[in-house]
């Protein structure tokens, strides 16, 4: 079998169980799947890719390295031969004297990078793996811990792969470009509104420790209320294996006092369906955590009321949470065009909320304090079993997010169910039958992107005590096509709702969460509605810069229920930059003049001003 070839271009400067789910439903989602929007989609045979100018550059680059390589026009179905893998350092020749930053990244190591590619010398080439890889060397797949995407390292700014002519008839090699975002760095996220930092997240890291795409870090970040530090390691293969192994610990200190108040340690063990034809997959989540909560209007404590007492309390948002969760699932996947995966798992979990020893009031009032406004001390243990099916169609975006990088979008139908009940006799505090359903679709036109998702969730505790912890949700989200090659349109809508809700956690807007002309948490309620529309243009290059302008337009509204809902508006202008030896992320600069007066905010100039990593939307 042909050895895989490896090239480094080198800096001029340095060296550097649900398997039988009815017939009508599989058929109409296969009819329903979207055909590729354009040539990225999955599927085809062909000729070379539209590229963005940053990946232009880098296969340019490679191309003269291997002697102007032709490309393959047609090598669906060929027998794979040599497979070339090109590493190019962060900073090119394009990068000034930045190129002597190179000598602090380890360059992934070639070995590495072709392990993840789903096709081999022998193999036959299919247009649709060439893609998966594409998207799992880019952006593999989120480490999902208790239903949110935990982890997701950005280690490559460019990844293109791409059919050669072989010199032997019957076969084409496969050229892999990637180019490295800066590993040994000082990573940054923050948010700047209200005229102070609200958020700020640093750590000194090492994002591809030794060239072997693992992660290893020490941080310091703060929010409104806390800092927090302590180190985090993040192993996607351990020992060569597919296993990944995530950890980390976190120290809690108060930002108003600077005294130690609490903290955080997680553990994640997964086996995970590293590709769409993988049939089995495993994760055990363990957590503990003993924080203090706090929730903000604007730059000060949000103070609340006690609903239950005539007077008028004002006793400040915060409470210690002291949670306990164990979580451990086996999934099966099904199917090629329509892809079936079914999770069966055990969830234990004890969390307790109580007063801060500073409480301002007497004991009725704590016990009141914590019936209305904090989470319910409760313990659960729960089998559970889920089941998600979706259409494996993507489509590649670009000028949308991240200016100029490779954006992937699912598209078609999805559908994710789960049902879970808590079984005393093993623990829990009480029966309680859980369901949730999510279901969506998305489209490709050509150069856009719309998607529309629906979700509901809710326990119904047994006997008479009827429906808690109702949540409802709907997304509507658009994008256009670029216009006249200068501005695309961008649009979203999304409203959610929760009723009886054990958890005491209700949505806040204003800020850079929903109404950017707004303090931050202005708006606080059971119910939620923000839109947003903004005019977003396409990139100008500045050497390997990127930079972009947009106008906006923000509503929304929290309040206790659909019928209270008064939406306010603001509009404003924003600026976009995108570094991509550093990150794929934008940083933004946003400008909000509010329309109507909030409960805090006042109407007209100056505004906001607020700042930070990624879009708002």
């Amino acid at each position: 079998m042909p050895r895989v070839k490896s090239v480094r271009i080198r800096s001029r400067f340095l060296r550097p169980a649900l398997r039988a789910l009815p017939a009508f439903l599989l058929s109409l989602l296969a009819a329903s799947a979207p055909r590729p929007a354009a040539a990225e989609t999955t599927g085809g045979a062909a000729a070379r890719p539209r590229l963005g100018r940053l990946e232009q550059e880098s296969v340019d680059d490679a191309m003269k390295t291997l002697g102007q390589p032709l490309i393959d026009p047609a090598p669906q179905g060929k027998t794979i031969g040599k497979v070339f893998v090109v590493n190019e350092e962060v900073f090119s020749r394009r990068d000034w004297y930045f190129q002597l930053f190179n000598v602090f990244h380890w360059t992934t190591r070639s070995y590495i990078l072709e392990r993840e590619l789903l096709l081999r010398p022998g193999d036959r080439y299919d247009q649709a793996l060439v893609e998966e890889s594409m998207r799992n060397l880019q952006s593999p797949p989120a480490l999902v811990v208790y239903g949110r995407n935990l982890f997701q390292p950005e280690l490559s700014s460019v990844i293109v792969i791409l059919p050669l002519v072989s010199a032997v008839p019957g076969q084409v090699d496969l050229l892999l470009v990637t180019r490295d975002i800066w590993s040994l760095r000082f990573n940054t996220n923050f948010e700047y509104q209200g005229n102070a930092l609200t958020l700020f997240e640093s750590s000194l890291s090492e994002n591809n420790l030794f060239g072997w795409r693992k992660f290893l870090s020490v941080g310091f970040s703060f929010d409104q209320g806390k800092y927090y530090y302590g180190p985090t390691y993040f192993d996607p293969n351990i020992r060569g294996t597919r296993l990944t192994l995530y950890a980390a610990v976190a120290l809690h200190t108060s930002r108003e006092t600077g005294s130690y108040e609490g903290n955080t340690e997680l553990v994640a063990l997964h086996y995970p369906l590293y590709s769409l034809a993988s049939k089995w997959g495993a994760a055990v989540d363990v957590q503990h955590q003993s924080i203090v909560p706090r929730v903000f209007r604007g730059n000060s404590l949000r103070l609340v009321d006690l609903s239950a007492t005539p007077a008028v309390e004002r006793i400040p948002y915060e409470y210690r949470r002291h949670t306990v969760t164990a979580d451990a699932s086996v999934v099966r996947s099904f199917g090629t065009s329509v892809i079936q995966r079914a999770t069966v798992g055990y969830f234990v979990d004890r969390r307790s909320s109580a007063v801060l020893p500073d409480f301002p009031g007497d004991a009725t009032q704590a016990q009141l304090y914590l019936a209305e406004w904090t989470p319910i001390t409760e313990q659960r243990s729960e089998p559970y079993a889920r089941y998600q099916v979706f259409t494996p169609r993507y489509a590649v975006l670009r000028d949308l997010d991240t200016f100029d990088l490779r954006e992937n979008r699912q598209l078609g139908p999805s559908l994710t169910a789960k049902i879970s009940e808590g079984i005393p006799a093993l623990g829990a505090d009480f029966p309680a039958l859980g369901v949730s359903v999510t279901a969506g679709i998305a489209f490709g036109p050509p150069d856009g992107y719309i998607s529309l998702s629906a979700g509901a969730s809710g326990r119904l505790r047994h006997g008479d005590e009827g429906w808690i912890d109702q949540v409802g949700s709907v997304v509507a989200y658009a994008a256009t096509p670029i216009v006249d090659r200068l501005f695309r349109i961008v649009v979203k809508g999304e409203i959610d709702s929760k009723r009886a809700d054990t958890q005491h956690a209700p949505f806040t807007l204003g800020g850079d969460n929903g109404l950017r002309g707004y303090v931050i948490g202005e708006f606080i309620g059971t119910t939620a509605l923000v839109g947003h529309i903004e005019i977003r243009t396409v990139p100008v290059a500045i050497f390997s810069q990127r930079f972009g302008a947009l106008a906006f337009y923000d509503v929304g509204d929290a309040a206790p229920s659909l019928a209270d809902l008064l939406p306010r508006n603001d509009v404003g202008v924003g600026l976009r930059w995108l570094i991509p030896q550093l990150n794929s992320s934008v940083i933004r600069f946003d400008w909000a003049v509010p329309l109507q007066d909030g409960v805090v905010t006042r109407a007209g100039t100056p505004g906001r001003f607020s700042a930070g990593f990624q879009q708002v939307f």
